[in-house]
Formats: C-alpha cells, structure tokens, sequence
C-alpha cells in the first residue's frame, strides 16, 4: 500500500506535522509485524516545492496534462496517480486551506478529474481513500460553528470527493493558540487512524 501525505503546514514540528508523523507510526506500525512491510509513506512537504500557479489556460482540460513548464506540481500529480490513500493535512487559514495548498490543487485539476463532453466532472480516483488532518487556534465549538475547521473540511470535501476520493477519517484539532505540544488525544486519534489502515 502507498500512503501519500501532503503536509501544508509550514511549521516542520507543528501540531499538524506532529499529527502526520502519529498517522505515519501507525500505518507503519511494527506490532504488525511482515505485515507493516508492504506500507510505504510518503510525506511532501508543500511549502518545500518550487511551482507557480495555473493560468487558467484550460489547456489540461484537454490534454490530460498541465502545459506548464514541469515542476514539482507536475511531480506531485504522478504521486498521486500512483498513491492508494491521500492524507491531505494543513492548518486553516481564514477558514480555509492554506494559500500554498490551494494553488498546488488548482495547478492538478487534470490529475484529480476529468470531464465529460458537456463538462460533467469524472473522478479520476474512484475507489480510493482519504484522511484528512487539520488544526486551527479557534478553540472548540467556535472551530465548527464559525466555519474555521469546518470550511477546510468542506473545502477538501469538494476537491477530493470530486476526484473520487472517499473521506475515510479526520482528526481536527481546535484551540491550539499557546500550545506547544500536540494533544494526547490528538495523537492517539491520528495514530489509529493510520493503524486503522495496517489493519
């Protein structure tokens, strides 16, 4: 099984990048043995990649590839492509994914869908899953009700569930404001979340 971790988070050793290496020990985890052999994880980190945003040119659309110069975008896509399980991880940002994730998701459009001759979207991922991990410094229930963690959720939602992609699991993590360190129980909810995979 290939895991493939976009961590959007600029802080190395964040909340979000601390969640991502639970989700990683756990879906590698040796008390499975031979069994945890077979899973590879790949962690890309986004604010580490060289690419510049889509022009809007369309051109993808038909061609099944993005006519830009290649650059890490185009390189992110293979890995996708090739990927069983997504785990999309990013802090909010206004509500939001951060700017750096959306531009690298705008840049894969032919990577994630398709599109019929009347412009009805085909999911080029069906069949495969995806975990989402996000935190944000609005404390708990005000992440929810004012739309911080709940809008990068239903913004993933969009561009996942449009590319075919079953949302399998999320750990969301609210009121990180002066924390240094990850929650304990987010830790353990993002591990078992990639156990669950090993399983």
């Amino acid at each position: 099984m290939k895991i493939l971790i976009l961590n959007a988070s600029p802080r190395k050793h964040g909340m979000i990048s601390q969640a991502v290496e639970r989700f990683a020990d756990g879906a590698t985890s040796s008390h499975l043995g031979d069994f945890s052999d077979d899973t590879q994880v790949e962690i890309v980190n986004v604010n580490d990649l060289k690419f510049s945003p889509c022009r809007g040119c369309m051109q993808c659309r038909n061609r099944g590839i993005c006519c830009m110069p290649v650059d890490d975008a185009h390189r992110v896509a293979e890995k996708i492509f090739a990927c069983d399980v997504l785990v999309v991880a990013a802090p909010v940002y206004w509500g939001n994914m951060p700017g750096t994730l959306k531009t690298l998701f705008d840049r894969m459009v032919y990577a994630l869908m398709g599109e019929s001759k009347y412009g009805i979207p085909k999911p080029l991922h069906k069949g495969k899953d995806a975990y989402i991990i996000t935190s944000c410094t609005t404390p708990f229930p005000f992440n929810f009700f004012c739309g911080q963690t709940s809008g990068m959720v239903a913004a993933l939602k969009e561009i996942l569930g449009t590319a075919g992609f079953k949302i399998r699991g999320k750990v969301v993590i609210p009121g990180t404001k002066a924390k240094a360190g990850l929650p304990a129980h987010a830790g353990k909810c993002a591990y078992r979340m990639g156990f669950s995979l090993a399983l």
